[in-house]
């Protein structure tokens, strides 16, 4: 019953995956038609070989990983080599882009120097910092570092290019966590490495690539069945959750996680399982409540790190006009002079608005759908928040744009190939721990508000679906990845004829 119970719930994650898949691609084979038949690269044949000439070098270069013999010595100077090619072009990227922050970042970067100097990061209580407290955390290691190094915007910058290499290793650790297999690790690596889209943020005050460091050593610690590193992903976890709010959706997917393949699936060790994850829960809201006690005893902010415009969200996320974008018309609507709990009421009415709207042109379904494409699988807006157009051709800012979604769209279609591979072979449940958080993300993203960037902190696991894709293609057609028992239970993917 308990062996039904799992097998059956791992087919519905397998059929999700491919529906996540077969969407991901249909949106991106949508908007690279656009492209091409728009000329984007002047014509409408050039911009076509753009995006199969950037698929084949993509699948030449993953060949060449995978053909790399298995060995220790091997495996440390590749991943040394890539890190090193990949840590200049991160750098390269950072120095051909504009210092300048706007929007979010720059206001991190003006209330981080100001704080610094004993100053207000608020001013009244619908300001940024006063809505949005759970911000707070970024700011205060935006803090730390001007403390530290000084009011520098590269140095921010190089933590960023660091916080990407750091990420790397961890997405190769990851999946040779997950599969013992090196070249799905290195072709993982690699695959994120050259995701235009992915690294293109380096330059700005963002949260994302610290926390991404955060969530990735979470997933690392689940792997582990003892309780000290379930102890240690609650900690982890909280604090990717201070630096960049995704927390719940990793908490839903774990629980879940925990309950079908730890409790339900595991009679003799049910007990152990339930300690472990109810300590990973306790923990991570003991970090949360300790560190926004902290910020508030500091005087930084009094609302610590709580979220007090959480209706925001869906009144960008449910507006149909802009299909759950920012939307500036729609902002222009609140006053944001206005007290907290008068621009709460605002926002209730603006939300219900929507929804009546919704309800009564039946436009959920569509809306949703094309919420999906914008985070999944639509060009991200990470090289326009970039700056790359404030000191770049229109021209050049083109074929940039060109390029980098050709990789995504690249990428995109071996995610697909890897769905379908997964879904004909069997894997290690420990897998499934990763796409219960996928989705768990991608459901909240269908009803807040959406944007191309979105998608980054779950690269990782969408270059490691590709990277068993490429890897079944790659192996002989007599050999089968399927996983076999090693000491001490771990499970691993092997090759047997």
């Amino acid at each position: 019953m308990k062996s039904k119970l799992n097998n059956g719930f791992t087919l519905i994650l397998r059929i999700c995956l491919l529906i996540f898949a077969l969407l991901m691609t249909l949106g991106a084979l949508i908007c690279a038609k656009q492209l091409i038949f728009s000329g984007a690269w002047s014509t409408p044949k050039r911009t076509l070989a753009v995006f199969m000439l950037t698929l084949g070098l993509i699948c030449a270069s993953c060949y060449l990983l995978f053909k790399i013999p298995d060995r220790t010595v091997i495996n440390r100077l590749v991943v040394g080599v890539l890190l090193v090619i990949f840590g200049i072009l991160f750098l390269s990227w950072v120095y051909n882009t504009p210092v300048k922050q706007t929007s979010d970042y720059y206001t991190f970067w003006k209330y981080g120097r100001q704080a610094v100097l004993g100053g207000p990061i608020y001013y009244h209580d619908n300001n940024y910092f006063a809505k949005w407290a759970y911000q707070t955390g970024f700011l205060t290691y935006v803090m730390a570092v001007i403390k530290v190094f000084g009011a520098h915007l590269r140095v921010l910058q190089f933590l960023n290019v660091l916080w990407q290499l750091v990420a790397l290793v961890l997405t190769y650790e990851l999946a040779q966590r997950l599969f013992h297999h090196a070249a799905i690790s290195r072709i993982s690596l690699f695959l994120l490495g050259i995701n235009w889209e992915w690294l293109a943020l380096n330059g700005r005050l963002t949260n994302q690539y610290l926390a991404l460091v955060f969530f990735l050593l979470t997933w690392i610690l689940l792997l582990n069945d003892n309780w000290t590193s379930w102890l240690a992903a609650g900690v982890t976890l909280a604090l990717g959750n201070i630096v960049r709010p995704l927390g719940i959706a990793f908490l839903v997917g774990i629980i879940v996680f925990c309950v079908v393949y730890r409790i339900l699936a595991r009679s003799e060790s049910w007990q152990q399982n339930l300690v472990s994850v109810l300590s990973l829960i306790l923990v991570y809201f003991l970090v949360i409540a300790a560190s926004g006690s902290l910020i508030k005893q500091s005087g930084l902010n009094e609302f610590g790190l709580k979220n007090r415009d959480s209706e925001w969200k869906f009144v960008i996320g449910l507006n149909y006009p802009s299909r759950g974008s920012y939307s500036r018309p729609l902002v222009k609507e609140f006053n944001l002079k206005d007290s907290r709990a008068v621009m709460l009421k605002q926002e209730k009415q603006v939300t219900q608005r929507h929804i009546r709207y919704l309800n009564k042109h039946h436009l959920w379904a569509s809306l949703f759908l094309q919420k999906f494409f914008t985070v999944w699988s639509n060009p991200s807006n990470t090289l326009s928040f970039s700056l790359f157009d404030h000191n770049h051709s229109p021209q050049q800012v083109r074929q940039a744009n060109l390029w980098s979604y050709a990789i995504t769209v690249s990428e995109i279609l071996l995610v697909l190939m890897g769905a379908f591979t997964l879904a004909g072979h069997k894997y290690p449940n420990s897998f499934n721990l990763l796409l219960l958080i996928l989705f768990a993300y991608a459901a909240a993203q269908v009803i807040i508000e959406v944007q191309g960037r979105y998608r980054l902190e779950f690269e990782p696991v969408l270059v490691i679906i590709a990277a068993v894709g490429l890897t079944q293609l790659y192996s002989p057609q007599h050999l089968k990845l399927v996983p076999t028992l090693q000491d001490g239970g771990e499970t691993n993917w092997s090759q047997v004829s």
